[in-house]
C-alpha cells in the first residue's frame, strides 16, 4: 500500500531521513526546497521519498499554514434527493477553487447537527456549508461563530448568523401550488407541513396560510399536519387529513418527501388521485414525473442552490468580513396530472 513500510506502519520524514543517510531537518529542507543543500543531497533524498512512496503530512501543511484547504458540508439527511444534489453543485464549485468536501449528515437532529459543526471545527475546516435543523444561536456561537469560522447557510438559517445563505423562493413556491389548485376550483385544500424548526418548514406553511387567505379561503385546523420530511411522516399526515369529517379536495405537500407518504396513504384508503383528491407538491424530485400519477409539483435546480452557496463561501473565505449576501433561487409551476391536469 502507498506510503507504508512492510510493518504496515505509515513512512514518516524519519524513515525518509534513515534511508537516506541524512538527518530529519535536512530531509525536511530537500522535500520543501527550502535551504542551503547540494544538488545530489536533494536529489538523493527526493528518490529515496518516492521509493518510499513517502506524502508530506497534511496536517504539517495545515500548521504551517492555518488553513486546510477543507469545507464542512451538513446537512440533515444525506439520502434527500434535495441535499444530494445540493452537494454535487456545492462540490463541483469548491473543488475549481481547490478545496475538499467533509460531509456530515446530522440526522434530522440538533444534537447531530451540533456534533457535526463540533468535529468539523476539530478539523480546522475552512469554511462551513450548513443546512440547520434548528440549532439554537447560542450553540452556533459557541460552536462557529466564536471561532470566526465563515458559514454559508443554504436552505435553513440561524437568524442572524453566518457570512450568508442561498434559500428557495418559499412563499412564491407555494402560491404558485395554492393558486393552481384554486383555479381547478378547489376550495378545501390540506397541508402536509415539513419540519418547523426549518426556515424552508416555517416559510412553507406561512405562505399556505397567507395565500388562502388572499384567495378567501379558511384553513382548517384539522386539515394541516406533519412536522418531519420523510414519507412516512406523510403517510401519517395524509391519513389523518382524510380521516376528518369533512376531507379536503386536494393537498399541498411541503415536500416530495411527504407527497411520497401521501400517495400511499391515498392507496391505502382507496381514494383516487387526481379524481377525489388532488396533490401538487413542492420539490420537482427526478422520480416525479414516473410516478403513478405524475406529481404536479414546484421545480427548481438544486444543484444551483450548492454551487451559489459555494460561490459565497468561497468568497467569505477569502474576504474574510466581507459584507453579509443572501440569495433566493427562483422556483416554477410543473403541471401534471396529480392535480388533475391532463398531459
Amino acid at each position: 500500500m502507498r506510503n507504508r513500510l512492510r510493518t504496515g506502519r505509515e513512512v514518516t520524514l524519519a524513515d525518509v531521513a534513515e534511508v537516506a543517510g541524512v538527518s530529519a531537518s535536512t530531509a525536511s529542507r530537500a522535500l520543501s526546497g527550502r535551504g542551503e543543500l547540494s544538488p545530489e543531497t536533494r536529489a538523493a533524498v527526493i528518490e529515496v521519498a518516492r521509493e518510499l512512496h513517502f506524502e508530506p503530512s497534511q496536517l504539517a501543511r495545515s500548521l504551517r499554514t492555518r488553513t486546510t484547504h477543507t469545507v464542512g458540508f451538513v446537512v440533515p439527511d444525506v439520502s434527500s434527493p434535495f441535499y444530494a444534489s445540493a452537494l454535487k453543485g456545492a462540490q463541483g464549485a469548491l473543488e475549481e477553487a481547490g478545496y475538499r468536501v467533509l460531509l456530515m449528515d446530522s440526522e434530522q437532529a440538533v444534537d447531530g447537527e451540533v456534533e457535526a459543526l463540533r468535529t468539523l471545527e476539530a478539523h480546522r475546516v475552512d469554511g462551513l456549508l450548513v443546512s440547520t435543523v434548528g440549532i439554537r444561536r447560542e450553540q452556533f456561537d459557541e460552536l462557529v461563530t466564536r471561532r470566526r469560522t465563515p458559514c454559508v447557510f443554504f436552505d435553513s438559517v440561524v437568524a442572524g448568523r453566518g457570512s450568508g445563505s442561498v434559500l428557495l423562493d418559499n412563499g412564491p413556491g407555494i402560491e404558485l401550488l395554492v393558486d393552481h389548485l384554486a383555479e381547478h376550483g378547489h376550495t378545501r385544500i390540506g397541508l402536509l407541513v415539513g419540519s418547523l424548526t426549518e426556515t424552508s418548514g416555517t416559510e412553507r406553511r406561512n405562505a399556505f396560510h397567507e395565500a388562502m387567505r388572499r384567495r378567501g379561503l379558511s384553513v382548517r385546523r384539522d386539515h394541516v399536519s406533519g412536522g418531519r420530511w420523510s414519507p412516512e411522516a406523510g403517510l401519517v399526515a395524509t391519513r389523518a387529513i382524510l380521516g376528518t369529517a369533512r376531507p379536503p379536495t386536494a393537498i399541498v405537500s411541503s415536500s416530495v418527501e411527504l407527497a411520497l407518504g401521501a400517495l400511499a396513504a391515498a392507496r391505502e384508503l382507496g381514494v383516487r388521485i387526481p379524481d377525489e383528491l388532488a396533490l401538487a407538491t413542492f420539490d420537482d424530485a427526478y422520480f416525479a414525473e414516473l410516478l403513478e400519477p405524475p406529481l404536479t409539483a414546484v421545480a427548481y435546480d438544486p444543484a444551483e442552490v450548492g454551487r451559489r452557496a459555494a460561490a459565497l463561501l468561497v468568497g467569505a473565505m477569502g474576504d474574510g468580513d466581507g459584507p453579509r449576501r443572501d440569495e433566493r433561487v427562483a422556483v416554477e409551476l410543473v403541471r401534471r396530472r396529480s392535480c388533475g391536469c391532463t398531459p
